[in-house]
Parts: C-alpha cells; structure tokens; sequence
C-alpha cells in the first residue's frame, strides 16, 4: 500500500497561538505525523497549496524549510521502497531518525530472553533459545519483525511438519514462541498492521491428561516398597505433592519448613505468582515429619547447593520421575507415572469430590480465576478455607 505525503496545521495551539507544521504521511486511510519543526499561526498558513502565505515575514525561508523536510521524508520512503515492496509509514519514519528495520532476533534477545535470563528461569531461556535457532536455519538470520506475517508462519508450519517430521504439539509450542515474541514487538509498537495470531490459531492436540484412577491411586498410598530410599522419597513428594492440593513439583521443590504457617502451606506459585494458602492435612504432616531434620527445604533435594536456578530443580524432578517409573512397576501401574500425573490426579477427583464445583477447585490448583475478585480472594492468606482434599481422600478410601 503506497504513502502519500502531505504538509498541514497541527489541531493544536502553542502558547503564542501558533501552530506546529506538520508532514503527514498516510496509508490504508491511517495516519502518521512528523513535525517540520516550523510554527505558525492559522492565518498565515494556505492549507489549500500546502504553504505559508507571503503575508508571512518569513515565508520564503519558512516555505524552503519545508520543502527540503518533505523531500528528506519521499526520499527515506524511496531508499526503502528499493528494498522492499512493501514499506510502512512507521518505518519511514524510523528510517528517518536513524533506526533501520527491526530484526526479529535481535529484538528476541534484547527483550523478551533478556527478561527470562533476569528472572534466572534457564530451562525456559534454553527452550526459547531452541525455538529461535530453528527459526534462524529456517529463515535466515535477517529476517524483520515485520516478515512474521500470517503467510510466512503457515509456510514454516508445514515445513516443520513435512521437512523435520514435527508433531502438532511441537509445531504448536514452536509457534507460541514466536508468538510471545511478537506480541512484545507489538506492545513496543514496533510491529506494523494487524498480529498474525489473530488469525492462526495453535492446534494442540486434545489429549487427555494423565491421570491415575481410584485404583492405581490407592496402590501407590498403600503398596509395600522394599527399603530403597530414592523409591520411598520419591513415592512421597509425588503424595506430597497430591495432598498439597496438586502443587506443582517445582514448588513443592522448594517449599521451606518456613511456609508452613497455622498449619498451611504458605507460598507464591512459580508459573503464576499466586499467592497460595494450602490447608495441611494429617498425612501431608505426616509425610513432611519424615524429612524434618533434613534441612531448610521440605524435601532433601535442594539442601546444601550453593546455586538453585530453574536448570537445577528441573534436573531434581527429572531423577524424581525416574524412580517414579519404577513405583509405577511395584504398584502395577501400566501409565507412565510423573510428578505431574499427581496434579492431574488431584484436579479430577477434588472436581468429583465437589460436585463439579469449579470455582472451588480452580481456587485450590491456584489457576487464574474467571472473575476479577477471585485475585484478591487468593491472594489473601485465607487460614480458615475449606480444603477440597478431605473429600477426596475420603473418595480415596
């Protein structure tokens, strides 16, 4: 879509009642400013050839001034436009103070990974990293932000599946990278016309999650393991992590003896940043007793490092779901058995146990809420609030 250029007053008045003269630049009926720098008032200003009259002292200088801001602006558009086809009033106008067109990743790594590394989340910039360095083989390293157009990400998802033999879920998790990537260049307003994602929705596939029945359940609570202290750990913070209500393994990882406050877990979600108050039943206490004199962490396996980042507590749960898969042979259970499976789990029968009460459970997982008053609910340390798992043990046994 071609720009056309024009000189005209600004709506506004200065304090001198003059007003700024202004170059406007306009495309697909949108409309971009740049200030010429030269004011004037409304009277001696000729919208109609786009000059200053001659009734003005300084006319002749002010109308040259003019006319060179206007050929610099034409000209930049030109230098652009032998580039690219395809060119944008707010390139112009970037070209114009000394900008050139974003590149898509160095804008990746400026802000958006720059932010995960500050927040000391590793795995998550190591999966960025990842997705980004197969875009780049993909595309090359010069691609723009504004060559992630709808077209282009359809190009490259049927590459992804015909070319390197990715599944949905991975094209799916690829493209909601570039996505989040985008979506910042957005809010920088660096990405011109409309976010590609509007149109292109992201096709995870509809598995249903992992989760144990009553049986296997019960098997893991109450089958006899031989004394293999890594087995025993690791039957205990999955439990833990169940009768916490579904916590996540990364934060029952990291739950101090400190959080347990009025016998709650008292702790703010890593994903979410939710504050969480989590009634402790007796055989969560239980299970925490055995590890009390173990250090600082609820659970052994952070006690005596010097550096606890996301890479370590990952490769923690990673040896967790290792010996998960042996409980799962001892207790005859044919699924593959994680630290996940436990929240699951939990979501399913604590849903059972109410009724279907998702509001309730919603609250307990610590998910975000469908309704604004539902933040304030939970971030509040509510002592006294009815914990789902009573029920659901009872279901249990």
């Amino acid at each position: 879509m071609n720009i056309h250029f024009n000189l005209e007053l600004s709506s506004r008045t200065g304090s001198k009642s003059e007003k700024s003269i202004l170059i406007r630049l306009t495309q697909n009926r949108q409309h971009r400013r740049i200030s010429t720098g030269i004011k004037t008032e409304e009277n001696h200003w000729d919208s109609k050839v786009q000059r200053v009259k001659r009734s003005h002292p300084l006319a002749v200088e002010y109308n040259s001034i003019l006319q060179t801001k206007l050929k610099e602006v034409t000209h930049a558009y030109s230098l652009l436009l032998e580039e690219d086809s395809q060119v944008t009033s707010e390139e112009v106008i970037r070209s114009l103070t000394g900008i050139k067109p974003t590149n898509f990743f160095d804008f990746a790594y400026s802000t958006k990974l720059a932010e995960i590394r500050s927040r000391n989340k590793l795995g998550t910039y190591r999966r960025y990293e990842a997705v980004l360095k197969k875009l780049e083989r993909y595309a090359g390293k010069d691609l723009p932000l504004k060559g992630i157009t709808y077209a282009f990400l359809k190009e490259y998802s049927i590459y992804l599946k015909s070319k390197l033999k990715n599944t949905e879920d991975t094209v799916s998790a690829n493209l909601s990278v570039i996505r989040s990537i985008l979506n910042e260049a957005i809010k920088y307003g660096l990405y011109p016309g409309k976010n590609p994602f509007d149109q292109l929705k992201l096709g995870y596939t509809d598995n249903t999650k992992a989760k144990l029945s009553l049986d296997e359940l019960r098997s893991i609570f109450s089958t006899p393991l031989p004394q293999i202290p890594s087995l025993l750990l690791a039957r205990d913070f999955f439990l833990a992590c169940f009768l916490a209500e579904g916590t996540r393994a990364g934060d029952m990882m990291l739950m101090q003896h400190e959080n347990l406050i009025n016998d709650c877990l008292v702790f703010k979600q890593q994903k979410t940043g939710s504050q969480m108050v989590i009634p402790v039943a007796e055989e969560l206490k239980e299970i925490f007793g055995r590890y009390q004199s173990s250090g600082r962490y609820m659970f052994p396996f952070l006690n005596g490092l010097d550096t606890i980042n996301e890479l370590v507590i990952n490769s923690r749960i990673t040896q967790v779901n290792h010996y998960l898969k042996e409980l799962a042979k001892y207790c005859g259970i044919f699924k593959r058995l994680s630290t996940h499976v436990s929240r699951h789990t939990y979501t399913d029968l604590a849903l059972l146990a109410t009724d279907e009460n998702i509001y309730m459970v919603q609250k307990s997982l610590g998910h975000s809420s469908v309704k604004t008053t539902e933040v304030y609910t939970r971030n509040r340390e509510n002592f006294t609030r009815s914990s789902p798992i009573r029920s659901v043990l009872r279901i249990i046994f």
